[in-house]
């Protein structure tokens, strides 16, 4: 199994409310996508979707094998990405502003993400994963940020953030992050770090890595 949707299928799934990709060897990409100009009858892609979650997916290295010309993902909940060691990021900028009913979003056991959503050009989203509410980073050596480009990251409803083994990553973002509910960041499962914001805490754990 190379891929998961032809063109075709995605169509035809447009009721799919959960979709769990596991232990897929030979995975490459999750859809197929073709021609120059979207799919009329199809306008939006996986509508009803609401989790996601992929593991252990070795040769997984993108999510399409072209740029989408339809939203996607616009109902999505959570989303879970485990154990994919070949993919070096997942979204770029303009993609992620689909995601705006994104909760939880847990990325786990990925040795070459390099970053969560990619350079786009210099465009900047006006605003990206707003509802966020729990965000889980762990064992990503490679991380070097979340997103090097400049967007609006105004998560009023973060509760829940968890980082650990991320040697890597320097700073969270490159602009200012808005999260007025967060107040600490669990750097173990029990033991908890918070110097008045999320970047400042990212940044004290890269340069004190025996925290």
């Amino acid at each position: 199994l190379l891929s998961v949707f032809s063109p075709a299928m995605i169509v035809r799934f447009n009721k799919l409310k959960k979709l769990t990709l596991e232990k897929c060897e030979l995975l490459a990409e999750v859809f197929i996508l073709e021609g120059d100009k979207p799919n009329h009858d199809n306008q939006e892609m996986l509508p009803q979707l609401r989790v996601l979650a992929m593991s252990n997916l070795s040769k997984l290295t993108c999510f399409w094998n072209k740029e989408p010309q339809v939203p996607f993902f616009l109902n999505l909940v959570s989303l879970f990405i485990i154990h994919c060691h070949c993919l070096k990021s997942l979204f770029s900028l303009s993609q992620a502003k689909n995601l705006d009913k994104l909760k939880i979003f847990r990325l786990c056991n990925c040795e070459k993400v390099e970053e969560v959503i990619s350079s786009d050009k210099g465009e900047k989203v006006a605003t990206i994963f707003p509802k966020m509410k729990c965000l889980v980073l762990k064992d990503l050596p490679n991380l070097v940020n979340f997103s090097q480009e400049g967007g609006c990251f105004n998560w009023p409803n973060l509760q829940t953030v968890r980082v650990n083994n991320i040697p890597s990553m320097k700073t969270f973002l490159r602009d200012d992050l808005n999260t007025p509910l967060l107040k600490s960041v669990y750097i173990t499962f029990a033991k908890k770090l918070w110097l008045g914001n999320l970047k400042k805490t990212i940044s004290y754990m890269h340069n004190n890595p025996g925290v």
